[in-house]
This record gives C-alpha cells, structure tokens and sequence, in this order.
C-alpha cells in the first residue's frame, strides 16, 4: 500500500473537486481511509463496495460504475493494494424515492452530467500521480483581458470545426458501413459532443436530444449509403422509441454506443451502390413487398423489363436469384420475431410470407444450419 499521508490528500483532493464521499479499502475488504461528509444509508454503502472492491482488483486498468436507481457510485484501483469508491452521485434530478434516501441527503448530493462522469473518472484513475504543487499568483492588466478574449475565441472556434470534422467522419463512416471506424471515433470524441449545460441539472434531457439528432443524421447517412427507406424508417422508428422511454442516462449512453454500430450492419446488409436502377428499384421493391406472394412476371411488367432478363440481370448483380433474395428477406425477419417474442411457429410463418409451416422450416435450416426452434432456443 502506497503512503497513506499521500492516499488521505489524494482522497481529500478528490472530495474538493467532486463533492462525493470517498473511500480507501485494502483487497480484503478492510477500509484504509474515507472523507464521507454525506449520510448514506449503510446498506446501500454495503452493496456499492461489494460490488466495487472485488471488481477493481480483477480488472485495475478500468474504472467501474455501480448503478442503483439513479444513484452512482465509482471505483479504481489507487495501486496494486487499494481501491478507491467515491459515490453516490447523481445521474439527474431525483424523484422522491431515490434509493431509499431522504430529502436533504439527495439535495447535497453531486449532479454529474456524461462529461463530468468522465472527468471524475479520470481524476480517479489518476489519484496516485497527484502531487503537492507550488502556487503563483499573476495580477492582471487590462490589456491582458482583450487577448484572452481572442484566444478564447480562437480556442472555441478550433472545437466548433473539430466536431463538424469528427461529425463528417461519423457520418461517412455510417455511409459505407464502416463500424470498426465508427467505433474509434467514439473512442476519441470523449466529451467533445456534450452539450448538458445547454440544461442545467437535465443531463438526461441533454442525452435524449443530441440521440434524437444523432438518429436523424445516421439514418440520412445509411440512406446515402443506399439502404431502403422502408428498412430505415424501422431502425430509426425503434430508436426514437427507445430514447423516449429510457430513463437512465447510464441505459441512454449504451444505446448511444450501439446505434451507430447497428447503422453501420444495415448498410452492410443492404447496400445499393453498385447496382443498375433496374435492380435498385427490384431491390426496393422486395424490402416493401417480401411477405407478399412473389410473382417475377409481374414484377418484370411493372419494371417494364421482360421476366427473363430481370431474373440473369438479378442474379449477375446480387449473386441471388430473386427466389433466393425473397426468402433471405423472409428469414431475417423470421429470427427479429423469434428474438422479439415468443410467438408460435406458425404464427411466424404466416407474418413473415410462407403459407406452409414445413416449407418454412426447411427453408429456415436452409439458412442458418438448424431448425426455428432450435435457433431461438441459442438466441435466447
């Protein structure tokens, strides 16, 4: 264990800046050291560091987060020995019940918003390089007050066209279906993006908002990338349903990691680029129309075309002949139902275009190596 002179003024240190409760505790389990100046109940205290203690020693290069309710405590290691759990904190206003604290407790306790969560993480993980520094002390002039105002300026300017430069990056990335790109770049914008104090004390209204404009331009994105609308309006139709409901900004910044990253597989499993109008339009045509019977001649007469060469011109352009493309749709859509619900197979069968359960089956191994029910059972 390091210095404890230098842990209790790195803990005091911390407690300054963030206003939460602090805590030393040895892997054992046994406390070092705290600055606890709230009152929290002590089983809550208790299920915090349980969790907590046993996890920052497993895995010490990442600093963890204990949800209940809306209250947050945090923890990492300070050195091989020791881990450090601040908390509880706020996520947003309260409600009444709040985790079984009383009113005053909850009025003192620290509202962080998404980038103030990463900073205090930071700081954290960080405690052990904290050292005492020499203070100065510069009077200021008046002309001093007119370039810092320009350098502010200028300052304010270069983040203002580094979001644009990141946002333009996201969206090409959405574009072409790039999700490994796209997940670096959510690994480098930090905080750049936070805009909670445009709401003071609403962190979660912050969220929803910048999600709700983060929807729009993904799904304008994999519409460029050539997705059909028909397929964007579910996507983007099941996330703006989702922001709305969540009402955890931990639950909302999850959505916010995987969004784009499901953005980025629909356009992988869609694209249109490359393709003549001709079979674009086919393409669209059985997005909208694949749970219908499929007739290719008249398919071929509302294309104008003659049915044998949309069906070589098909197959030249997508690999698939239209029967195949037809049932791949169909299968995709079986396995969403078979996740979301548990329909019967028949059931199934009828919404997803087959008329027959045992051709539907046998289509669906087909596909995938196994039976419907067999496929639900290891999705499950």
């Amino acid at each position: 264990m390091g210095d404890s002179f230098q842990l209790s003024s790195s803990i005091m240190s911390f407690f300054q800046l963030t206003h939460m409760n602090v805590y030393a505790f040895e892997a054992s389990g046994s406390m070092i050291t705290l600055h606890a100046p709230h009152s929290i109940p002590d089983h809550l205290n208790k299920a915090a560091f349980n969790a907590l203690i046993g996890v920052v020693h497993q895995q010490p290069t990442l600093c963890h987060f204990w949800h209940h309710d809306q209250i947050v405590y945090m923890g990492g290691a300070y050195d091989s020995d020791t881990a450090v759990i601040a908390g509880p904190f706020l996520t947003q206003l309260p409600h009444e019940q709040t985790g079984s604290l009383n009113e005053h407790t909850l009025r003192n306790l620290p509202i962080l918003n998404q980038a103030a969560q990463h900073s205090a993480a930071s700081l954290l993980m960080h405690l052990k390089q904290m050292e005492a520094v020499s203070i100065s002390s510069i009077e200021a002039t008046e002309s001093s007050s007119s370039h810092s105002k320009t350098r502010e300026e200028e300052a304010d300017h270069s983040i203002i066209n580094l979001r644009y430069k990141i946002n333009n990056d996201m969206i090409h990335a959405i574009e072409t279906g790039d999700a490994e790109s796209l997940e670096m770049l959510n690994k480098k914008t930090g905080n750049l993006f936070d805009f909670s104090s445009r709401f003071p004390n609403k962190p979660l209204r912050a969220i929803k908002n910048s999600l709700i404009i983060l929807n729009t331009t993904f799904r304008l994105a994999a519409e460029r990338g050539g997705v059909p609308p028909i397929l964007l309006h579910y996507l983007s139709e099941k996330f703006a349903i989702s922001i709305e409901r969540i009402n955890s900004v931990h639950t909302l910044n999850k959505l916010q990691e995987t969004m784009g990253i499901e953005y980025c597989h629909l356009v992988c499993q869609n694209q249109l680029n490359g393709y003549s109008m001709l079979i674009k339009e086919a393409v669209r045509y059985f997005h909208s129309h694949f749970t219908e019977p499929f007739d290719a001649v008249e398919l071929a007469n509302e294309l104008g075309v003659h049915p044998s060469h949309l069906a070589r011109q098909f197959k030249k352009e997508t690999g698939s002949t239209m029967s195949q493309f037809v049932h791949q749709l169909r299968i995709q859509k079986a396995k969403r139902l078979l996740k979301k619900d548990n329909a019967s197979i028949e059931h199934i069968t009828g919404k997803c275009g087959f008329e027959d359960a045992a051709y539907f089956i046998r289509v669906f191994k087909k596909f995938t190596g196994m039976p419907p029910g067999k496929w639900r059972s290891y999705g499950n």
